[in-house]
């Protein structure tokens, strides 16, 4: 995996601090006080505190279990920072949703733990990772937004039931729903449903790449009908297009990525153009210019580019690529280097090319 190795170091932070205030608390009564949120007495400082607060060990060693499962989780695909952030304002949002149901039926009971801050990264996993499977039992697996549906609907019960006891304590449902809430706020704030559509995307094309490039195609189009920038349904649709020779709609498909292409991508179009014969639809300024951007990273290309702007003895950059390719091949293909020379300065004797190229001792 791509997370392989890493180290959530702010789960890890976040973790660290819970711990220490735990450890912290039986010492210092005065900030006991006000690290539990009172519905009726309420303080912002209590407000945060409450969030790295618990009521005893097994409190505690419950987020924590559930943080260290989920936080990198969220880290990794989000970022450090908004990682924090969202524990942060997730937590901060159940303790606003436990204070408005505790007004509804007063008295209601005091807030502390980071179970909403736990339940807005499980929020946020609902929807960033809604399609990936859980196994639960061997050879089968549910969803996560499948158990995200069911943990909600099981808070949302809890809550009811506790709203008919008049809120006497216990598990603050109402801080886990708003917590959950804002982790669904977050993920689509943040991107975290596009990315899930994306990643959904690439195991679609890879499974439709085993029937073939007809079957590739149809997939590709259909996810650039939602996404019409995800660059790899536009590389597949090229590439099925290359491989089924629909010669103009691969043209233009090749054409458009271009556009956006870095370097690498820059490469494959421009091999499967070469491939197609098609390079020429590109214009020669267009394709020098490519050539200069691979000139360190893939010099192979580079020389595709410029042969199939030399070959066009009609082209007024033919000079150009001539003086490229002769400078190109200098060191590792002499021979080749010192004819395409010889072409220019003989072809082209008054062009800047040719002058250029005399400058640099590529013209005796």
């Amino acid at each position: 995996m791509a997370n392989q190795g890493r180290i959530p170091w702010v789960t890890l932070a976040l973790i660290a601090l819970n711990l220490a205030v735990a450890f912290a608390l039986p010492f210092s009564p005065a900030i006991a006080d006000l690290a539990v949120f009172d519905p009726a007495h309420v303080l912002p400082v209590s407000a945060l505190l409450c969030l790295f607060s618990h009521q005893n060990l097994l409190h505690l060693l419950a987020n924590m279990v559930f943080l260290a499962a989920v936080g990198p989780l969220v880290e990794f695909t989000r970022g450090g920072w908004r990682f924090a952030v969202i524990y942060v304002l997730g937590g901060l949002s159940g303790v606003a949703a436990h204070w408005f149901f505790a007004r509804l039926a007063p008295p209601g009971s005091p807030l502390l733990g980071a179970s909403g801050s736990v339940a807005a990264c499980v929020g946020y996993c609902t929807i960033r990772f809604a399609r990936t499977k859980v196994p639960v039992v061997p050879n089968f697996g549910v969803p996560v937004a499948a158990i995200g549906l069911a943990w909600l609907l099981l808070q949302g019960a809890g809550s009811i039931f506790q709203v008919g006891e008049q809120m006497r304590g216990g598990v603050a449902y109402w801080a886990h729903l708003g917590g959950f809430l804002a982790g669904l706020a977050a993920a689509l704030l943040f991107g975290g449903l596009r990315e899930a559509r994306h990643e959904y995307g690439h195991e679609v094309l890879s499974k439709m790449n085993e029937r073939g490039p007809a079957a590739v195609l149809a997939a590709a189009e259909a996810i650039l009908r939602q996404q019409p920038r995800n660059r790899t349904a536009q590389w597949e649709k090229v590439e099925a297009l290359f491989e089924l020779h629909e010669s103009e709609k691969f043209r233009a498909a090749a054409e458009k990525f271009l556009v956006q292409a870095d370097d690498s991508e820059l490469a494959k179009v421009i091999g499967l153009m070469a491939q197609h014969g098609s390079l020429d639809s590109i214009r020669s300024v267009t394709r020098l210019k490519y050539a200069d951007r691979l000139a360190e990273s893939d010099p192979a290309t580079q020389r595709t580019i410029l042969e199939s702007v030399a070959a066009d003895k009609l082209d007024p950059r033919r000079p150009d690529a001539l003086a490229s390719l002769a400078g190109l091949l200098r060191e590792t293909d002499p021979q080749s280097a010192a004819a395409l020379a010889q072409t220019l300065s003989e072809t082209y004797p008054d062009h800047d090319a040719t002058r250029a190229a005399r400058q640099r001792g590529l013209i005796p």
